[in-house]
C-alpha cells in the first residue's frame, strides 16, 4: 500500500536544548551524518518503497520541525494541529499550519490541551490510540474524538524516556501492534490487548534502539538498524524488514516515525 507523507528536511537540526531524557547540548548532532541518514530515508521512502513524499520548508532556531508526526494528525481531509508545551517548539504549529492551508485542508482544529500530534496519536483501523501525560494532556483525547468521530482509547506511558506514544508502540497492520510493555501501564496494556488481535510485545534493548519508532504500511516496516530482535519477528511474520541508521535523530529522542507524519485520504 502506498503512503503519502510529510518530511521536513534537517538543514537547522541540532540539540539546541534539552526536553526530554535523550537530549544533551554536550551531545552535538554531526550535521553531515544527520544529512545522509535524513536522505537514505527520502530515497527509501520514494525510490524503493514508491511512497508519495512531501516536504516543508525547515525554519531557522526550529530544530525540531524535522520531527514532522509532531506537526499535527491528518485522517482523510481533517488536521488537528499541535499544540506544544515545551515553549521552544510552540513557534512550529504556525508553519505547519500554514502548509496545510497552502495546499487546501480547510477543516484544521487547535486543541484547548496540549496535544503533539501523530507522536502521540497512532491511527489503528478504526481507533486512535493516543498518549499521555509527558508531552500530551488527556483531556486532548476527547477533542480529538468528537473533531475525528473516532474511538479513542488514552493509554498512560510510565516510563519518561518513551515520552510519545510512538515511541514505545507501533502499528504494524491491520492485526498487529508492536509496543514495549514496560512503557505502559497495566489498564492500558489490557486495552491494547483486548482490541488488537496480535500484540508483539518487544524487548528493551529493541526498545531503547528506537525500534517501536517505525513506519509500516503493512507490507514493508521501515525501522532502527539497532532493533535486530523486532526485525527477526517481523522477517518471520513475511513483512520486508528494512533496518535504518538513526543514530543522530535518536540524540534528539526522535527516530523513523518522528521523521515520517502520515497524510491518509487527502480529500483536499
Amino acid at each position: 500500500m502506498s503512503k503519502a507523507v510529510l518530511m521536513c528536511p534537517p538543514e537547522h537540526f541540532d540539540i539546541e536544548y534539552e526536553i526530554n531524557p535523550w537530549m544533551h547540548v554536550d551531545d552535538p548532532v554531526c550535521r553531515e551524518l544527520a544529512r545522509s541518514q535524513w536522505q537514505g530515508l527520502y530515497q527509501l521512502y520514494t525510490q524503493t518503497l514508491g511512497w508519495d513524499v512531501h516536504l516543508i520548508d525547515p525554519i531557522e532556531h526550529l530544530p525540531d520541525m524535522v520531527f514532522t508526526a509532531n506537526g499535527g494528525l491528518v485522517i482523510r481531509d481533517r488536521v488537528a494541529l499541535p499544540r506544544f508545551r515545551q515553549p521552544e517548539r510552540q513557534g512550529e504549529t504556525e508553519f505547519f499550519e500554514q502548509w496545510f492551508r497552502r495546499r487546501g485542508y480547510r477543516t484544521l482544529c487547535l486543541p484547548r490541551h496540549d496535544f503533539e500530534g501523530e507522536g502521540d496519536a497512532l491511527l489503528w483501523n478504526d481507533t486512535l490510540f493516543a498518549g499521555y501525560p509527558w508531552r500530551s494532556d488527556k483531556p486532548a483525547h476527547r477533542e480529538l474524538a468528537e473533531f475525528f468521530g473516532l474511538e479513542v482509547v488514552s493509554l498512560q506511558l510510565t516510563d519518561a524516556r518513551f515520552y510519545h506514544l510512538d515511541t514505545a508502540l507501533t502499528i504494524v497492520d491491520e492485526q498487529t501492534v508492536a509496543l514495549y510493555p514496560d512503557a505502559f501501564t497495566a489498564e492500558g496494556l489490557e486495552a491494547v490487548h483486548r482490541r488488537v488481535p496480535r500484540v508483539i510485545e518487544a524487548a528493551e534493548a529493541d526498545a531503547v534502539g528506537y525500534g517501536l519508532n517505525a513506519v509500516s504500511d503493512g507490507r514493508h516496516i521501515v525501522l532502527s538498524d539497532r532493533a535486530r530482535g523486532l526485525a527477526a519477528t517481523y522477517r518471520e511474520m513475511g513483512l520486508q524488514v528494512h533496518p535504518m541508521p538513526i543514530s543522530e535523530f535518536q540524540k534528539s529522542g526522535g527516530g523513523m516515525k518522528c521523521l515520517t507524519l502520515e497524510l491518509r485520504d487527502n480529500g483536499a
